[in-house]
């Protein structure tokens, strides 16, 4: 009997024992998954706890929730990984699309001040007709700071209902100047591509963005200035803040005899190629860029610098040589990641460092936000590209 009542306390301790370390291996595995830290989920909890017992002030917790969701990506160091709400992600998707409710501008985030930066106003836009220029530094809407604040959530404040006016505080650097302006919100439908057939039967364009409404822009600016028979062009991507990849692996079939444009490797060391396609026209070609040259249309002034089948003339372009996909999550929120990093087909990362014109080109700050509404004698740069051009199609 003695013997049985030994084995059952035995056989009691060890499943005991069996117990406790099962739990304190679980329990060591969550702290050790999450860096010997709380487990998040509790902690949000306690939090939420204490916050319902003794904050004095109202809180919501889905706003709450939305910040932490803003706030864990902002952990992760890259100004270009961001957290979408699903109104967020309707404004995203509307602007790569290329119409949208809001004031007329394209952006960028400048990575230093975090500040948004408006890279080009819409000619005939409410924030053209607001006087608002490129290099523009938003530092409030409706009176709330948004400096750091995410991109996606500022554009989201900026857009609203059609008719319905949004107030911005502004900085202007060059100038030293700030001041408030009311901006009346209207249907955008953006015009990404000008063109024109100028002097000695030279074809002008100007690419402001990459959306997908630039393909269509763009294919019929081209097939006008072929009609028209010019015999070379200038390629205008300044003050271009880049876009959508496969736009411009559309416009490149034309420019980029057929082969790699550009590849991206990923964090993984996967490789993939951005190659053009049999369209290549083979015309005489020169590019102008500047320092708010970014992303994509780096990428497409990179191919063409590498190939040799155009010269680049003006200033050294941004920098922004890596590449984010948006992704989508199941309550139809998103992220936007920063996923590989570019390069051009002669194996070079622009990224922090950009890509230098073959003539150099410098253009006072004051002109340089006001391309595309300059008279010719006052681009220097533009006049410099016609020339250049001109002794090419003699």
């Amino acid at each position: 009997m003695d013997n049985k009542k030994s084995f059952a306390l035995g056989l009691a301790t060890g499943v005991l024992c069996m117990i406790i370390a099962v739990f304190g291996l679980a329990m060591y595995d969550r702290q050790v998954r999450w860096g010997g830290q709380l487990d998040p989920n509790r902690k949000i909890t306690e939090i939420y706890n204490l916050l319902n017992e003794v904050s004095m002030f109202p809180f919501e917790k889905d706003v709450m929730l939305e910040s932490m969701y803003r706030g864990f990506l902002d952990g992760v160091g890259d100004p270009y990984t961001q957290y979408f709400d699903r109104a967020a992600l309707e404004a995203f998707t509307e602007r790569a699309e290329g119409e949208y409710v809001g004031i007329g501008v394209l952006v960028l985030e400048d990575p230093e001040t975090m500040t948004l930066t408006i890279a080009q106003t819409f000619s005939g836009s409410p924030a053209a007709g607001a006087g608002l220029l490129p290099g523009d530094k938003i530092r409030q809407v409706d009176g709330i700071d948004v400096v750091a604040r995410p991109m996606a959530e500022i554009m989201n404040m900026i857009r609203g209902t059609e008719g319905t006016a949004v107030s911005l505080s502004i900085f202007r650097p060059y100038e030293n100047e700030s001041f408030d302006v009311n901006v009346v919100r209207a249907r955008i439908t953006v015009p990404s591509v000008f063109h024109e057939m100028m002097q000695g039967q030279i074809g002008y364009i100007r690419i402001e963005g990459f959306d997908e409404a630039t393909r269509t822009q763009f294919s019929s600016a081209l097939a006008d200035l072929i009609d028209q028979g010019m015999d070379g062009l200038v390629l205008d991507l300044r003050n271009n803040p880049g876009g959508g990849l496969g736009v411009v692996a559309h416009i490149a079939n034309y420019f980029v005899p057929e082969g790699v444009v550009a590849y991206t490797i990923d964090a993984n060391g996967f490789r993939e190629d951005l190659e053009s396609g049999p369209d290549y026209l083979g015309l005489p070609l020169v590019v102008l860029i500047n320092g708010r040259s970014a992303s994509a249309s780096e990428l497409l002034s990179g191919a063409i610098q590498d190939t040799g089948v155009g010269v680049l003339v003006g200033e050294q372009t941004f920098g922004k040589g890596i590449v984010q996909h948006v992704r989508r999550l199941s309550d139809n929120s998103a992220i936007k990641v920063t996923v590989a990093k570019y390069f051009t087909p002669n194996g070079t990362s622009i990224h922090g460092v950009g890509v230098a014109p073959n003539i150099e080109v410098e253009m006072d700050e004051a002109l340089a936000r006001r391309i595309g509404h300059l008279p010719l004698e006052e681009d220097i740069q533009l006049s410099r590209a016609l020339e250049v051009m001109a002794a090419m199609v003699r």
